[in-house]
């Protein structure tokens, strides 16, 4: 190899291990550095009036109990961003992603008058909106929406969630329509009399109630398993859900309607005379102490497991519980079976800085989760990431001049990686 080329490719061999060198420095200073960036959005509440004349000084950030460096505060209202602390500039989207989620038995037209309410008076050109019903999914981008007067979106939107409602509880409504028929049956054996009350149709099954006892209790122990496969709301959809969330950039607003459920179950009473009548019998008196378990089995909907999920997601859920009058019918009572659901979704919402609502009006539980999103504090902070650490970060936004203000925001979030 003549001098010349020698010199040439050592220069080239001492460029490359520099450059290798180089990024493996780089790499070891990347894993050995554990700060990284996180942000919250804050909403800060006096008499139930957003606060927004607060600045850097007044807020503090705590991660699992240690204080962080605030790099950036923007205030977002109505649409409108002001900066009141940059050290470190970051992109924020103005644009809303609206979800709409609704589950329900019956299609209730103020969920409706809602709809057109949030088209109309919160929707703005660029944002989105994905319509969930119990059937299918329905995403409504700015390009779909452009050029369409609002009065058409919102009457589009209407028609699609009313027809879904009514399709897609068809088999849910026939299956509790068919338990309180065996329910008020089966009432008989505990000596009611066959009329019901007069504000509800008679309930009665003709057909079981050519059978003996064990028949109906076993018809109606397998109509229960089946109602309760049927329920509104699951669990494994909601993680699922917020993962897809989590994927979503951007400010993210989930609005859930839930309207409230019931279970014919046959009164104590008629429970106690059933069990004194048939006490001989104890193939009857065993499936009576069945319906006893199944009546108070544990709820279904782990809080803590949805609430970290949709916390970890960036969104912030509202829920909606739509109350409702149950029937009356004579030796049943319509049991509420929407306990764990309202507890664990009633806490979601305060995991995320969203609001709950128990109300009959859709329309007013719709406007307040509009306006609880309509202006906050954006905080980016420092946070720091070791290796060894995983599970779910603690937020907590404190205000340091100590004024009796509600705060609301997220709770926390995963690690990347650890939430699986």
């Amino acid at each position: 190899m003549k001098p010349e080329n020698r010199r040439f490719f050592i220069f080239i061999l001492a460029a490359t291990l520099v450059i290798i060198l180089g990024n493996l420095q780089a790499r070891v200073r990347s894993q050995a550095d554990p700060e990284y960036y996180s942000s919250v959005a804050v909403r800060v509440l006096q008499k139930n009036n957003f606060v927004r004349n607060l600045g850097p000084q007044d807020f503090e950030i705590l991660e699992d109990g240690q204080s962080r460096k605030i790099e950036s505060i923007y205030l977002v209202e109505n649409n409108k961003l002001t900066r009141l602390l940059e050290e470190r500039p970051y992109q924020v989207s103005l644009n809303k992603n609206y979800f709409i989620i609704v589950q329900a038995s019956e299609y209730d037209k103020k969920l409706g008058d809602a709809i057109s309410l949030l088209v109309n008076n919160y929707f703005q050109p660029g944002d989105n909106l994905t319509l969930i019903t119990p059937l299918k999914i329905y995403r409504f981008n700015p390009e779909t929406l452009r050029g369409k007067p609002k009065s058409k979106v919102s009457q589009e939107i209407q028609d699609i969630m009313r027809a879904d409602i009514i399709q897609g509880s068809r088999e849910y409504n026939t299956v509790l329509r068919d338990l309180k028929k065996i329910t008020r049956t089966l009432a008989t054996f505990g000596g009611e009399s066959m009329g019901a009350d007069p504000d509800v149709e008679n309930e009665s099954d003709s057909i079981s109630s050519n059978f003996g006892i064990e028949y109906i209790l076993s018809r109606y122990q397998d109509t229960l398993i089946k109602l309760d496969g049927l329920r509104l709301v699951d669990q494994s959809k909601f993680l699922a859900f917020a993962q897809s969330l989590k994927k979503t950039p951007g400010q993210k607003t989930v609005i859930f309607f839930y309207q409230r459920e019931f279970r014919p179950e046959l009164s104590s009473r008629v429970l106690n005379l059933m069990m004194s009548s048939y006490q001989d019998y104890p193939n009857i008196i065993n499936s009576l102490m069945e319906l006893f378990q199944f009546y108070r089995r544990e709820t279904s909907l782990d809080k803590e497991t949805i609430s970290q999920s949709l916390s970890d997601s960036g969104a912030i859920f509202n829920f909606v519980y739509l109350d409702k009058k149950p029937v009356r019918i004579s030796g049943v009572v319509m049991n509420e079976q929407s306990e764990d659901v309202y507890e664990a979704l009633t806490e979601a919402a305060r995991a995320t800085g969203g609001i709950s609502d128990n109300t009959y009006n859709p329309v007013e539980g719709l406007r307040k989760s509009a306006e609880n999103v309509s202006g906050y504090y954006l905080i980016f902070y420092r946070s720091e990431r070791q290796p060894e650490q995983s599970g779910f970060r603690q937020i907590q936004v404190n205000l340091k001049n100590g004024r009796d203000y509600q705060v609301r925001h997220r709770r926390g979030y995963f690690l990347p990686g650890s939430s699986e």
